[in-house]
């Protein structure tokens, strides 16, 4: 949201925010996976059938996704804001980061819908892989999935170089921030000391790396734009595994604070809503000319009425759509 919304926040860290959406892959990953790992042991028990979770997976991702990214998706397009009727139908069908990629252009406010997009697509195909493929080849698959993430982007920037969208947006190009979580999940799952062990001394190891190449070499060199993810990717997951563990001292008790844990739980609409900030400030202001607040003096108010709105919104689809929604889903609970 920082990054959206403070121009000077992004021409200082251009990489900021594409940051947070990589946490975000591989904690996804891991979430999803360890929830797939722990259907597929209920059906090799004998508790449920195969059929049931793979329904009872889909329906309860559906609830919670879909209701509210529809109904942001179709106001936009009623208003039109940034050509949404335009694109309606790439947007409706999860497709907006191979149309961004094909044009390589992000389109203004509806720019972030290219990661719910890699989400989707993800969710489509990763459930048929951890739950049908024999067992002893789920490692290796995994860890082929984490490759195929640098080796799409090494074939974007080397067969296109001039487009800078298709390398960060097409779902190929994040598969190894995916399948890093998912491999953690895995060790996790079987239960793997040694392993998570090693997981976490590479993770928080490739964030030194991270961290020493982005002050010793230009953001648009080849190796940073291939390999900058992957390192990220299993930097983020020794951070997910320190998380799963439980952090104590200041840092439990800084991630155990209610309100932290509160825009936790909206956190789903913040992203959804934040961008569309954007378009209803300027029609805001308009409206309060009569309070003489038509404009604001500096970049940290409007950045502030940018938070308001956006936190107004998220919480109008949490108590409105999610709340809802997420209730039905307590009827597609595993009878396991």
């Amino acid at each position: 949201m920082l990054s959206h919304f403070s121009g000077t926040l992004s021409s200082l860290a251009p990489d900021f925010g594409r940051t947070g959406v990589r946490l975000f892959f591989v904690l996804s990953g891991f979430l999803i996976t360890g929830i797939l790992l722990r259907a597929r042991a209920r059906v090799d028990a004998g508790a449920t059938t195969l059929g049931a979770e793979v329904r009872q997976f889909f329906i309860r991702r559906s609830l919670r996704i879909f209701p509210a990214f529809y109904a942001v998706l179709l106001v936009a397009a009623l208003l039109n804001m940034e050509s949404a009727r335009a694109t309606f139908w790439w947007h409706f069908f999860y497709g907006s980061n191979f149309l961004m990629a094909i044009r390589n252009e992000w389109p203004g406010i509806l720019s972030h819908f290219w990661s719910l997009a890699v989400e989707e697509q993800f969710y489509f195909v990763w459930p048929w892989l951890i739950l049908l493929l024999p067992y002893r080849w789920l490692r290796p698959a995994i860890l082929l999935t984490c490759l195929a993430g640098p080796l799409s982007r090494a074939a974007c920037f080397f067969l296109a170089p001039e487009n800078t969208v298709a390398l960060l947006t097409i779902t190929p190009s994040c598969l190894d921030l995916l399948a890093a979580g998912a491999l953690l999940a895995l060790f996790r799952q079987e239960r793997r000391e040694v392993a998570c062990a090693r997981l976490r001394f590479l993770g928080f190891g490739s964030l030194a790396i991270i961290a020493f190449v982005l002050l010793c070499v230009p953001a648009d060199h080849a190796a940073v734009r291939v390999l900058s993810p992957a390192f990220q990717a299993l930097g983020f997951a020794a951070v997910i595994d320190g998380a799963a563990r439980g952090f104590t001292g200041v840092t439990g008790a800084v991630l155990s604070w209610r309100p932290l844990i509160w825009i936790g739980q909206i956190s789903y609409g913040l992203y959804l809503t934040h961008n569309f900030a954007h378009w209803l400030a300027p029609r805001l202001l308009r409206q309060l000319t009569h309070y003489r607040l038509s404009y604001f003096p500096s970049e940290t108010l409007h950045v502030a009425l940018l938070f308001a709105i956006s936190f107004t919104t998220a919480v109008a689809s949490w108590y409105m759509i999610e709340c809802p929604f997420n209730r039905l889903k307590n009827r597609f609970a595993s009878a396991a």
